[in-house]
């Protein structure tokens, strides 16, 4: 006889369309983690003014919409930065990401 598998009664099922707003969410929740992060920073520690903050702020929208949208990705951003600015930020080691 084979034995009964046990099933958790009060896990919902997730769908495809749950996982994918979840993936969203998280992503809306780091951009504004990393936004509120860099406007603090230039506030607090550089006394920005506020018009600049603001103006600071809508870019940084403009361009979030921008990548959601397609018309501009992440690797875009990443060649600009490093090949016109010679700027790169790296919080983690490639051989580290899963």
């Amino acid at each position: 006889m084979a034995q009964k598998v046990k099933l958790n009664p009060r896990k919902i099922p997730k769908t495809q369309e749950d996982v994918d707003r979840a993936s969203k969410d998280g992503e809306m929740r780091g951009l504004e983690f990393a936004l509120n992060l860099v406007l603090y920073v230039l506030k607090d520690k550089h006394d920005a003014p506020d018009d600049d903050i603001l103006q600071l702020r809508d870019e940084f929208m403009y361009v979030v919409d921008s990548v959601a949208h397609k018309y501009l990705s992440y690797q875009d951003i990443v060649r600009t930065l490093s090949g016109e600015y010679d700027l790169a930020v790296h919080l983690i080691n490639r051989e580290d990401r899963h």
